[in-house]
């Protein structure tokens, strides 16, 4: 089977178990490609049980390192702080996160406040798109190095993100640091796009 990228720059040939991908330039449709294949960037699972977290692929050699009660219980994996996105509060949110990993975004931040604002800024202009009267999220943080243009954006709830601001800020570590991010309760991860209904298991402020 061949199927070729809308640039025409990418031709993928698939047949008896051999994969051949030929670039012809567009590194991006290369990354596309890797991640159909299950290769490249992306989203595992640690834990068994109720004990389960998502985090980005990338960040395996760490997260691998301890436990997820400790994760969890002690927000560390070693000498790294972990961010939890429960997803029993905030399944738009964790969906985003999600998204973006599998996108190709990081799951090891490095906090940054004074690049909040402008952060913001970028990743949610005035002009992000309000359709069903919720917010905007981004991913990574706009607290972070990692965040601003380029972020991986959706609409959430409004209640969502003003739990996200009272959870993360918790756990954000001094600034300079880096930390892992991970997903609890993944089976509440929202599996459709934000349309104005708040579905969260847990409907406080965090």
């Amino acid at each position: 089977m061949t199927t070729k990228s809308s640039t025409g720059l990418l031709t993928v040939a698939i047949a008896a178990g051999v994969v051949a991908v030929v670039t012809l330039g567009a590194a991006r449709a290369v990354t596309t490609v890797e991640r159909l294949l299950g290769q490249g960037d992306g989203t595992e699972v640690l834990g068994t049980g109720d004990d389960q977290v998502p985090i980005a692929s990338s960040t395996d050699s760490i997260a691998k390192q301890c436990t997820v009660p400790q994760m969890l219980v002690d927000n560390r994996c070693g000498d790294v702080p972990v961010l939890v996105v429960n997803a029993a509060r905030m399944p738009f949110i964790a969906r985003n996160t999600k998204l973006a990993w599998e996108d190709g975004q990081p799951g090891i931040l490095t906090m940054n406040r004074s690049k909040q604002d402008a952060n913001r800024r970028n990743a949610c202009p005035e002009s992000f798109p309000r359709s069903h009267g919720g917010q905007c999220d981004e991913y990574p943080m706009a607290s972070t190095n990692e965040g601003g243009r380029g972020a991986h954006t959706e609409e959430v709830p409004a209640r969502e993100n003003r739990c996200q601001g009272g959870s993360y800020n918790s756990q954000y570590p001094k600034d300079g640091q880096q930390f892992l991010v991970v997903i609890s309760s993944p089976d509440l991860i929202a599996t459709d796009a934000y349309a104005g209904t708040d579905i969260a298991k847990v409907q406080g402020y965090c």
